[in-house]
């Protein structure tokens, strides 16, 4: 059984290295009129299909706990909205209503490294996600909360995140040699991310300014950003339609979604390469009280008001991970078992004791077929990674406070 995982993990990882379209994928924040901040990605990736999900505030969570992670809980503090290829509660990137942004990316050096299991309890790492937006205000909360809990070493994907918040503070927060690295403040010249350590990034845009080229296509699409970034203080004009001039520039052949995150009036903008229509969302439309509705759209569909959102529930999840997994090399060997628990767990959500709500309970997924929320209790097979010895795990600021 054993050699079995070993072949597999090996297998992902060997497709996960051979796709191209995994690693160009590119983050950055900008300070707009008034200096307001404003925040673009690309999400590149082999499949497009995905769900925008809106999240509910006074609900109590628990952690989707891959192997033997401690059982943690929480309430969300704050509602949001997310854009998702795994079902409820496993975002790739959101806003929540206090300005916070969060989203993630391939960190493809063969140093990135979840830390090993210690005091704190873990969370997957689209989960983590999940949880920032749905306690934390600022970046400082986020940093803050590495004391309490980190990314699971038992995680599939190798990520680490670039985040925002509403005062325009932003950090990008890395897993290397199994340490938390934060690159915030004078650490964080450039406030971009692309596929590379962000150090190695700067680097690349250093020689890039030097010589006039840039030296790989992650940092390629890391100094073009950079420089487009700082070119907007003297350009100037509507920062949200800047932005999507600089995605438009740093996107590649794989980017599936491009979004903005104008933070400051808490609104998303967002196109796809299904539908280059550029839609708007604004937070203010949604009742975020916690209550059994859940609601999501497609994130193809055009018509994106509060009244077109509808219920997700299990199934729901399910068919948007069969699409995706089913269409994705190092994902379709994953066990039927994990996509089903993915897909179930949202059932496990309810409203927290003493809300109006709490007599419903959020989690209950009766009459949609799949079953009572399951506890997935088993080792995921992780993309292995040529590393150094383990060391201790610590926590590294990359910057002055």
């Amino acid at each position: 059984m054993r050699k079995a995982v070993l072949f597999l993990a090996g297998a992902i990882v060997l497709a996960w290295l051979l796709a191209p379209e995994m690693d160009a994928c590119t983050a950055f924040c900008l300070k707009g009129e008034r200096r307001h901040p404003v925040f673009g990605r690309n999400f590149d990736f082999m499949a497009g299909q995905g769900q925008v999900h809106v999240n509910l505030r006074d609900q109590q969570k628990r952690a989707f706990n891959p192997g033997a992670e401690q059982p943690f809980a929480w309430v969300s503090r704050y509602g949001s909205v997310s854009f998702n290829q795994n079902g409820r509660e496993f975002p790739y990137d959101g806003i929540n209503e206090a300005g916070l942004v969060v989203a993630m990316m391939m960190n493809e050096s063969a140093s990135s490294r979840y830390p090993d299991p210690d005091g704190r309890s873990g969370l997957t790492e689209l989960q983590w996600i999940q949880y920032q937006l749905d306690v934390s205000a600022s970046v400082a909360d986020v940093i803050a909360s590495d004391r309490v809990v980190r990314v699971s070493s038992a995680s599939i994907a190798p990520l680490h995140f670039l985040v925002a918040d509403a005062a325009g503070d932003v950090a990008a927060i890395e897993y290397l040699d199994g340490r938390t690295v934060v690159h915030r403040g004078k650490g964080l010249p450039v406030p971009a991310l692309a596929n590379d350590p962000y150090d190695v990034s700067l680097e690349s845009k250093r020689r890039a300014d030097a010589a006039g080229v840039a030296t790989d296509s992650a940092g390629d699409r890391f100094t073009q950003a950079a420089r487009l970034v700082a070119a907007y203080g003297k350009k100037g004009g509507p920062a949200v339609t800047y932005a999507f001039e600089v995605l438009e520039t740093v996107t590649r052949g794989g980017t599936q979604w491009s979004i903005v995150y104008d933070i400051q009036n808490r609104a998303v903008h967002y196109r796809t390469r299904g539908n280059a229509a550029i839609r708007r969302l604004g937070l203010a439309q949604f009742d975020f009280s916690c209550s059994d509705a859940r609601p999501f759209i497609d994130i193809e569909e055009t018509a994106n008001d509060a009244a077109h959102f509808r219920r997700s529930d299990s199934e729901s999840n399910l068919r948007l991970i069969d699409a995706v997994w089913d269409g994705v090399a190092f994902l379709k060997p994953l066990p039927r078992e994990l996509r089903l628990a993915m897909a179930r767990h949202a059932g496990s959500v309810a409203c927290a004791k003493g809300t109006q709500a709490s007599r419903n309970r959020a989690g209950s997924d009766s009459g949609h077929g799949l079953g009572e929320p399951a506890r997935w209790t088993h080792p995921i097979p992780i993309l292995p990674r040529e590393s150094p010895p383990s060391r201790p795990t610590a926590r590294r600021q990359a910057s002055s406070r």
